[in-house]
């Protein structure tokens, strides 16, 4: 058609595309508590993951960018101490009490970090909702792009290091083919399969609270759902596809 119509000429057209192509690969893909990688790699992980587990790519990026967008206005936390759990702002020094609940999280936060040859004095973990706790508030303590807690990735280490070729105790929530794989996992369990919209969105709510999206649950969940299919969309016609020529 392009030749036709002498417009353009196919190789002109070609290389527009390429040259796309080539900065959608290289633009930066931003990851919560650690460092942004290039959209190509993260496209690759993404890949991988879903072709091991059945979730789509474009929605488990959006997931991974929803909780990077998260964390800019969340912040990150430091753990002060293994056998309370409280901790501070990593860039404010905000005291928070019980970032993470001791013992359940911070037991294995500690042979976590001992495994991959970090300091659980210096890596970074989610805050919680507030500084202060009181009952009901519920603990921060989520580790690196996936925000698994402690507990729930020991529960996951066996399948991700099995999934990405490690054992499970080299399995690392800070490095991100890891974190993909972890997501893609718990997303499966999650229903996020089935490729269906409603589907999908339930699973991202589940993942942020534990249940499908409800505009009534208290604390609401279903702008988190909303927020990643929108996401999920840009991603596919604006990232993706693109890359398919």
């Amino acid at each position: 058609t392009v030749n036709k119509t002498k417009e353009k000429t196919y190789e002109e057209v070609l290389a527009e595309r390429q040259k796309k192509a080539a900065q959608i690969r290289a633009a930066l893909f931003n990851l919560r508590d650690s460092a942004a990688i290039p959209f190509g790699d993260a496209l690759k992980f993404a890949q991988n993951a879903g072709s091991k587990t059945g979730t789509r790519p474009a929605f488990l990026l959006a997931i991974l960018t929803q909780e990077s967008n998260l964390g800019k206005n969340v912040g990150a936390c430091i753990l002060s101490s293994l056998s309370t759990g409280d901790g501070v702002g990593k860039n404010t020094g905000t005291v928070f009490q019980q970032v993470m609940k001791a013992p359940r999280d911070t037991v294995p936060f500690g042979l976590i970090t001992a495994r991959i040859g970090a300091d659980w004095k210096t890596t970074p973990v989610s805050c919680p909702p507030s500084a202060n706790y009181y009952s009901g508030r519920g603990f921060g303590g989520g580790m690196g792009p996936s925000q698994f807690i402690p507990s729930t990735w020991e529960l996951f280490k066996n399948r991700v290091g099995n999934a990405v070729g490690v054992s499970g105790d080299s399995a690392n929530p800070w490095n991100p083919e890891h974190a993909f794989m972890a997501t893609a996992i718990y997303m499966q369990d999650l229903g996020a399969v089935s490729g269906s919209y409603s589907a999908e969105r339930n699973a991202a709510c589940k993942y942020y609270s534990g249940s499908s999206c409800s505009s009534t649950r208290r604390p609401p969940n279903a702008f988190y759902g909303d927020s990643v299919m929108k996401i999920a969309q840009d991603i596919q016609t604006n990232m993706i596809d693109p890359l398919n020529f």
